[in-house]
């Protein structure tokens, strides 16, 4: 339930604190008092969007905090979610030069704060008489009705179509591969001779070019190692050789020079080698070199055509293979799929047969208890139907379109909720359905904005009983013009502004009995209050 709400700086109202009880409350005032701001306060604490002309005048920001108090199956519900809480819930939300939800003092989402408050608090407005008359919204409203099994079936519903919607894509992306190949089958054809006849060896154009270098400039190589050898004389290298070892069996001190150049001869007798050999194996026929060349222009060419390297030549080649290779194989692929395709739709339709006959069995009772309530709502000769059709297109939701029908009066046919013209109807209407579900959505607050709007008399006797009897087992919260829903009320609040010279100020005040029987009779005569009207409303709060 909701047990506190402050509000400030939202619009005309610059701090208001109410304290709220169990059972039926009632908000009450002059038209334009600002009843409807203090509903759109509770709309926004429980994640409605906000609009910056919601601010009041000389401020910067709206501040509304909400205390709530949960029971265990809201709990579990919520913790079902992902949240954990406390049995006692402090939602705050500020907005303006800083927008910020807290749940508890920690920051959450604004989608945070809807998902979490649809499980404590309803608010029926006039916007919610709207979604009535829209039929997409009754298939929702019969689902709030359904058992555990629906929730499961409808998961599993959703995989299919999941599946099915991946397979028809796959089926869809197969036949156009095919269509593709089979346009262009002579091109790709060419492309595979082109590319493999060649028969292309990984890195081998790095190789060739370095061998196409060493080609090129055989002549400059064969002359620049001639001349480096001429002037390596290897003989004199000798020379020195022996002359040091000689000097050696007459002094020790060229000992280690006759080593160092001992090494540095090894060494130098190692460069000559392989410089000879250089000389010996350096390629200068000029017919492989013509090859290479025209190798390197073919790699080239390619290299132009299908890709930076021969890596992504034989890449390329490779996927136009398998591409080719689709003609013979997606035939038989294609079918697999299909097959595949049929297989989950028939599952899609078995589930959503399951969940049509839950629908229709569950609608039964939803019949006869929307009919009950509203015949204690004054509508005796009423029939209230549902009405089911197959959908063409498969949907999350099964198959199923959904419709509420009704008739009011004896002998009138069934119509849609859209076509009946009294606003008091579609009142009795909500309120039956809210009566019936409060049963099964475990909401512990319900808050209605003139649910009395186009009804008198007898009518409004039995709305207000209906309150009082659901408020009961649930909090209620009404705003109201009606004396006879005012006086079954267990507490009431006066909502009255205040103006000076500057602005004004909405304010709200919980009433005691006599002013309470003051203000009930304030809505009967008006602002002459009679002895009789004062009489009158004392006898109803009796």
């Amino acid at each position: 339930m909701l047990k506190e709400l402050k509000i400030e700086n939202l619009a005309i109202i610059d701090e208001i604190d109410i304290n709220l009880d169990k059972g039926l409350t009632v908000l009450t005032g002059e038209t334009g008092a600002g009843k409807s701001i203090i509903l759109d306060g509770i709309s926004l604490i429980i994640g409605d969007k906000a609009n910056k002309e919601m601010i009041g005048k000389n401020s910067d920001k709206v501040s509304i905090e909400a205390i709530f108090d949960l029971n265990v199956e809201q709990l579990n519900k919520i913790s079902k979610l992902g949240y954990e809480l406390e049995d006692e819930l402090i939602v705050s939300r500020e907005f303006g030069s800083e927008n910020k939800v807290k749940i508890n003092n920690k920051r959450f989402t604004l989608s945070n704060l809807k998902e979490i408050s649809s499980n404590i608090l309803d608010l029926v407005g006039q916007h919610d008489h709207q979604y009535l008359l829209n039929s997409n919204y009754h298939l929702y409203l019969l689902d709030k009705f359904l058992d555990k099994e629906s929730v499961e079936i409808k998961n599993k519903i959703k995989e299919y179509i999941s599946k099915i919607d991946e397979l028809k894509e796959e089926i869809e992306s197969i036949k156009k591969d095919k269509l593709e190949v089979i346009e262009k089958r002579n091109l790709y054809e060419y492309i595979i001779e082109e590319i493999f006849k060649y028969n292309l060896e990984i890195d081998e154009d790095i190789e060739l070019e370095n061998e196409y270098n060493e080609l090129f400039n055989s002549g400059i190589i064969i002359d620049k190692l001639n001349e480096v050898l001429e002037i390596l004389d290897f003989s004199s290298f000798k020379k020195v050789k022996k002359d040091l070892e000689k000097l050696c069996e007459y002094s020790n001190k060229y000992e280690e020079l006759s080593d160092r150049f001992s090494n540095v001869y090894e060494e130098l007798n190692d460069i000559v080698d392989e410089l000879s050999s250089g000389l010996t194996f350096t390629n200068n026929d000029p017919f492989r070199l013509e090859e290479v060349d025209v190798r390197l222009k073919v790699i080239k060419k390619l290299k132009l055509k299908y890709g930076s390297s021969i890596k992504e030549i034989l890449e390329y080649g490779e996927s136009i293979k398998n591409k080719l290779e689709l003609i013979e194989t997606s035939d038989e692929t294609l079918k697999e799929k299909e097959e595949e395709l049929e297989y989950n739709l028939k599952e899609y339709k078995k589930l959503s047969s399951r969940l049509t006959k839950l629908r229709k069995d569950t609608s039964k009772t939803l019949k006869l208890n929307v009919m009950n309530e509203l015949k204690e709502l004054n509508m005796p000769s009423v029939i209230f139907d549902i009405e089911f059709n197959e959908l063409e297109r498969i949907n999350p939701n099964g198959n199923d379109g959904v419709k509420f029908l009704i008739s009011t009066n004896k002998g009138e046919k069934l119509k849609e909720l859209s076509k009946i013209a009294s606003g008091g109807e579609i009142s009795r209407i909500m309120l039956a359905l809210k009566i019936v579900f409060s049963e099964v959505d475990n909401i512990s607050c319900l808050i209605f904005d003139e649910i009395d709007t186009g009804i008198s008399g007898e009518t409004v006797i039995k709305i207000a009983g209906k309150l009082k009897e659901l408020s009961s087992r649930v909090q209620i919260i009404c705003v109201t013009h009606s004396p006879q829903i005012a006086a079954k009320a267990d507490s009431q609040f006066l909502i009255y502004k205040e103006s000076d010279k500057n602005k004004t100020n909405t304010k709200i005040k919980k009433l005691n009995k006599e002013e309470r029987i003051r203000e009930i009779a304030r809505i009967l005569s008006g602002d002459n209050i009679t002895k009789a009207s004062l009489e009158i409303a004392k006898e109803m709060m009796e």
